[in-house]
This record gives C-alpha cells, structure tokens and sequence, in this order.
C-alpha cells in the first residue's frame, strides 16, 4: 500500500482556502505517495473514520471543549487506529504528510471540519503544518501515537490506557518526553496520577511542581524500560514521596 502525502506548501493552500470558507484548487502534482506498491490508499477507507468521528461530534455536540476536550481526545483514539492500522504500516503512519493530506485534503475537508471544531483555534500545527520534528504536535497524529504507544491484546479493551488521561497530561507528560516511550511506566504513570494506585490522585500543581521534575532527575541517569508495571509503581510512588 502507498499512502497520499503533501507538502507543508500545498498544506497551507489548502488551509487558508478552508479557512475562507472555498474550494481549495489542488494544483497538478500536489499530492506525492509514500511507498512504492502498486495498491494505493484512498478516501474510499476513510468514509468509515469518517462517520465515527461525526458520531463523537454528535455527542459532544456544544459542549464545553475545554471541559470536555481529554473525553473528545481519548474517545477518537481507538477508532483513528484501527481505522488506520488497518490499511496502512507504521513506515506511512510516521510520516508528517500523510498526516497533512488527512487533516487539510482528505474527504473535502472532514477532518479539518473536525479538528476546528474540537480546537476553535487557528494555530495551523494542529492540521500537520509544520516540520517532521514537531510532529507529536498534530492532532490526529496524537491520536494514533496514543492508540500505537498504549494499545494492549491483553486487556478487556486494548485502548483501555491510550483513552485515559487529559490532553495536557499525554502532550506534556507522555508524548515530548523520553519517558513517555515506555508503555509499562505510562501505564503505571496514569494509576498513580488518577490514584488507582493507592486512591490518592496527584494534583496538577504537585504534577508540574514536584512528581515530573522527580521523575526527569531519576531518568536522567536511568530508563524505565526494564522496570515491570509494578516496579513502575513502586518507584514513581517513592519519588513521589520524596518530592512532596
């Protein structure tokens, strides 16, 4: 399978378009591919995304986005990567444009309908608009990142820790940092932090004040990928003791 891909040019064309409220003109040439087969990735197997994410718009409806916006966040991730995963390898699924044809081109603009209207913003990272470098910074990017990070075969529902979490924490917490890789301890990061773990949660300002700084200083000189799901508690519960 080869999959469609733009640059971050043609991405802002298309945007500033959508942004005016016309039909963006794709000029000859536009869209590049990513991979070399002969079956090539269509809209055709993104009517079904498609449709889920317009039943979650359905639900949320005018609700409060910032109140609401971690559900949003994690309700999208299991239907982004199975959609996905289902057609296309993790080669396609890291590139930045791909993700810039799905969030500007793709079905007329449905995804960045979707994106606006969860965001209400204008900041055009969000739609792919930027270096390969700040990718974990696009959203439906995110959206799969999570799903291919934290989903589990061995759980009840495999998305069980990839929907959990607000926006800022998996941005802030998991995603830019180097900790963040190991499935393991973000899954023992998430029951500390919403006290599954001993039923104290942790709070944003012992969050950002206290627990991250403990827990950069340890990783600095040591990773967390050998450590089970409980040695992971274990540890990120003394920490936290120690920098209370």
């Amino acid at each position: 399978m080869r999959a469609p891909s733009i640059s971050n040019e043609i991405g802002i064309q298309v945007w500033n378009a959508r942004a005016n409220g016309e039909e963006p003109n794709l000029p000859d040439g536009a869209i590049d591919y990513i991979g070399d087969s002969e079956l090539t990735f269509t809209e055709l197997e993104l009517v079904e995304l498609s449709d889920q994410l317009d039943e979650i718009r359905l639900t949320y409806g005018e609700k409060d986005k910032k109140k609401y916006g971690g559900e949003i966040d994690g309700a999208i991730v299991s239907v982004v990567h199975r959609s996905l995963t289902e057609y296309l390898a993790d080669f396609h699924l890291a590139r930045l444009g791909f993700w810039r044809w799905l969030s500007n081109v793709a079905l007329n603009g449905a995804f960045w309908q979707f994106i606006m209207w969860r965001l209400d913003s204008t900041a055009q990272i969000n739609w792919g608009l930027t270096s390969q470098a700040q990718i974990v910074e696009v959203y439906f990017y995110r959206a799969w990142l999570r799903g291919h990070k934290m989903h589990d075969p061995d759980l009840a529902n495999p998305y069980e820790y990839a929907e959990r979490g607000s926006s800022d924490f998996w941005r802030s917490h998991v995603l830019r940092v180097e900790f963040g890789k190991d499935r393991e301890f973000v899954k023992a990061f998430l029951d500390v932090v919403e006290g599954r773990a001993n039923g104290k949660r942790v709070g944003t300002s012992e969050l950002r004040k206290a627990l991250i700084p403990a827990l950069r200083a340890w990783s600095s000189s040591a990773a967390f990928c050998h450590l089970s799901y409980q040695e992971n508690i274990e540890l990120i519960m003394r920490l936290r003791s120690q920098s209370i």
